[in-house]
């Protein structure tokens, strides 16, 4: 019985999987070794025999695994959190993996690799493993430290890079191409698909998920989303790309609604246990044997990644702007190679790009990388002191030249005037083309969809009516094109204008310049094979009498789309407390002098009141309350029926006597509430800065810029004053050691050089480093 042979075989892979990563966690290992020397244990290449027999079913439900693989770490990657890590990791990350790319190449010449299979390569030593890093920086005490926690920012980036290069690399293969040129094809229409799917996901999923909220129970949202999981990682494969990129763009858009943290509960355990499943299916197709052949490869490949990667990274972090001597600490520490390195070699090696012996050789460098990160976290002072040693001067003097000028840049006025009013508008012109070629690239396939679900239908007809509604749609966004392109014309016209070039003739120019760009952008981009020219010529007309007569309506959508986008990204949580405050002191003014009371009471995890209505809670009738209101998740729910369902972690505001609301709020908090989970890195960090010439301040009256960090410490003559108090004064020469959020720590160090640019001889040097 096939049924179950897989239950057998599910019942070995998880029981061996799970020793194994118990074993490995034990003596300091990640668990995934653990998976993989499980898959190798049991998989067809060990003797005497395999104790899975039926491989191919394992491997069906490992894309199952990777499915929800992706899906939790797009739940920890947000557009907010990428905003606070801030435009310099950002901008390291790329360069990093551009470095890992060009010193790959530069690898692949000399051992004869094709230019597909550096690229591969490449991919695979472009991402660390987030797991391991935090691991070794808390096991060695330095999370607070700014160099370990710029590697944890730019790691957790990296996922977003292996990604966008695991998407690349399915469709160069699937296209057969692997030349620049279809590299560049491919990563434009990629970022396209990207742009649709989070677009309408932050339009359609948050407005779904409210609704579900309401009127369904907790376990038929999650169902819900897992069937919206599988369909968006479908969507992802039929368009040419890995199922992983879908479940990735689900569970960031997710990761923006105030639901997150339930569903990321809900599916931890399916997803830890599909994911071990992942793992173990790729130690499956590993021949222990072939180590021994590879083992050379093995040693050149992890020495290769043990050099470039510590050398590109901290050539990105400089060239964002952090000071040297830090960029190198922080490169030391992303050096180990992440669980997507085996799945860029997965594909690499079934799309037989890759030779077989890369899977072994893969697991081998991971493994020696994983091993060599505490030795190296340990011994960094002295490595770094090894590469200042014997860096040539020039270099370090040409390093520092550059950090010290791109300080003064920053310290600079930030943009013209001009710039100001230009750049949102730019940006937002970026986005709607994107959008607009994602579905014009797409809208064939879309179009086979469609026609597809209603055979009975002519084709023809099909076709008609599905253009007839995409020019609608597409509308939207080109209108608000040309209304920014418009208003961008007439502030460049308004500021450039007068003398020989009047505004209007500026003005008028630019416009002709972006209307010529538009219909010529977009006639590249229409599927003209879809109809005749008179097809196409009716469907321009039509869109043409739409936008006259409808212009203000086609605004007023995209401005709804706007503002439900802008509502999904802020954090609404704030004014919903706030909403909850005002409420609250409104019904003590007015109500006070009934005896009664108004009080916010948060059921805690496993409540005997969660999963039971508010009609079988009985308040009213056994406390006289009423609750009034229901806040899940950062959103309020006001004036909820007797059929509502309650939920572990729900905040409830309940109206009733003042002398019966204690015994209501032991009802409903009968269970003590769990502890909060920590996050993957924390937001208080160290830095260190030098006072130059200026006058004395006391620390109690530092200004708003510089009073929102704490000043842990002064160093004075030789004398260290820690935790000084508030009338400690500030004096020149002063190494001062300041702990707080990174942004905090830089409002600090911009208000150290408004004084050193004060007086021509001020002397304020920040050594503190810019993450």
């Amino acid at each position: 019985m096939q049924g179950l042979n897989l239950l057998q075989d599910l019942a070995i892979l998880l029981l061996v999987a799970g020793a194994a990563g118990l074993l490995c966690k034990r003596i300091g290992l990640s668990v995934i070794v653990g998976y993989l020397a499980a898959g190798m244990i049991i998989g067809p290449h060990t003797p005497p025999f395999s104790l899975i027999t039926d491989g191919e079913r394992i491997l069906t439900l490992s894309h199952i695994g990777l499915v929800f693989l992706m899906f939790g770490i797009g739940l920890n990657l947000s557009v907010s959190k990428f905003g606070r890590m801030g435009a310099g990791t950002l901008v390291a990350t790329g360069l990093g993996a551009i470095g890992v790319l060009v010193l790959t190449q530069l690898l692949g010449a000399v051992a004869g690799w094709t230019s597909l299979q550096s690229t591969f390569v490449a991919a695979m030593l472009m991402v660390s493993s987030s797991a391991v890093i935090a691991k070794v920086v808390a096991e060695q005490k330095i999370m607070h430290e700014r160099p370990a926690q710029t590697a944890l920012a730019v790691t957790v980036l990296e996922d977003v890079v292996a990604v966008a290069m695991l998407t690349i690399l399915t469709s160069q293969v699937v296209a057969g191409a692997g030349e620049s040129g279809g590299l560049g094809r491919a990563l434009g229409a990629m970022s396209a698909f990207v742009v649709v799917l989070i677009g309408a996901g932050l339009l359609l999923i948050p407005r779904l998920l409210r609704r579900l909220e309401t009127r369904t129970s907790p376990e038929m949202q999650t169902v819900i989303v897992a069937g919206l999981l599988f369909a968006l990682a479908l969507v992802a494969a039929k368009a040419g790309y890995s199922i992983a990129l879908g479940a990735f763009l689900f569970g960031a858009i997710l990761a923006e609604i105030p639901q997150k943290r339930a569903f990321e509960r809900a599916f931890r355990g399916l997803r830890d246990v599909f994911s071990s499943v992942f793992f173990v299916s790729i130690g499956l197709m590993i021949n222990p044997q072939s180590l021994v052949g590879v083992w050379p490869t093995v040693l050149a490949i992890t020495a290769f990644a043990l050099v470039a990667r510590p050398v590109a990274c901290s050539l990105a972090l400089i060239a964002a702007g952090m000071e040297p001597r830090e960029a190198k600490r922080a490169g030391l520490l992303l050096t180990p190679l992440g669980e997507f390195s085996y799945i860029i070699v997965q594909l690499g090696v079934t799309a037989a790009v890759l030779p077989e012996t890369f899977y072994p050789t893969a697991v081998g460098a991971s493994i020696l990388t994983i091993f060599a990160l505490p030795l190296v976290c340990r011994q960094r002072e002295k490595i770094v002191g090894f590469i200042e040693r014997i860096e040539p001067r020039w270099i370090t003097r040409t390093l520092a030249a550059y950090h010290d000028w791109l300080s003064q840049v920053r310290d600079r006025p930030a943009t013209t005037p001009l710039w100001r009013l230009l750049r949102p508008r730019l940006g937002q012109i970026a986005i709607e083309a994107l959008f607009v070629s994602g579905l014009l690239i797409y809208a064939e396939s879309l179009l086979r969809a469609v026609a597809g679900l209603i055979p009975a239908v002519d084709h023809r007809t099909v076709a008609y009516g599905f253009w007839s509604a995409l020019v609608i749609l597409l509308l939207v966004p080109v209108v608000a094109m040309w209304r920014n392109a418009s208003a961008l014309a007439l502030l460049t016209a308004e500021t450039w204008g007068g003398g020989r070039l009047p505004s209007a003739a500026i003005e008028n120019a630019l416009k002709g310049i972006a209307l010529v760009a538009l219909v010529t952008w977009l006639y590249l981009l229409l599927p003209r094979s879809q109809f005749d020219w008179a097809g196409w010529l009716f469907l321009a007309l039509g869109a043409a009498v739409v936008t006259f007569l409808f212009s203000r309506r086609l605004v007023y959508w995209h401005s709804e789309w706007q503002t439900s986008v802008r509502e999904v990204l802020a954090d609404r949580r704030a004014d919903a407390g706030e909403l909850r405050a005002e409420a609250r002191a409104a019904l003590d003014r007015n109500f006070g002098r009934w005896d009664v009371a108004v009080a916010e009471i948060a059921l805690p995890a496993a409540a005997a009141a969660a999963g039971r209505t508010l009609a079988q809670l009985r308040l009213p009738a056994d406390f006289g309350c009423a609750v009034l209101e229901v806040e899940r998740n950062g959103r309020p729910l006001y004036a909820p029926a007797g059929d509502f369902e309650l939920s572990a972690g729900d905040t409830l505001l309940v109206f009733g006597p003042a002398e019966r609301m204690s015994e209501a709020r032991r009802f409903l908090e009968r269970v003590a509430d769990l502890a909060p989970e920590s996050a993957t890195f924390g937001p208080a960090v160290l830095g260190a800065c030098e006072v130059g010439e200026g006058p004395a301040v006391s620390l109690a009256a530092l200004p708003a810029d510089a009073a929102a960090v704490r000043v842990v410490g002064i160093e004075r003559d030789g004398r260290r004053i820690m935790t000084p108090p508030p009338d400690e004064c500030l004096l020149r020469g002063d190494r001062i050691l300041l702990l707080g959020p990174v942004d905090n720590i830089r409002r600090f160090e911009r208000w150290l050089a408004r004084r050193r640019h004060a007086g021509p001889t001020s002397a304020v040097h920040s050594v503190a480093e810019h993450a």
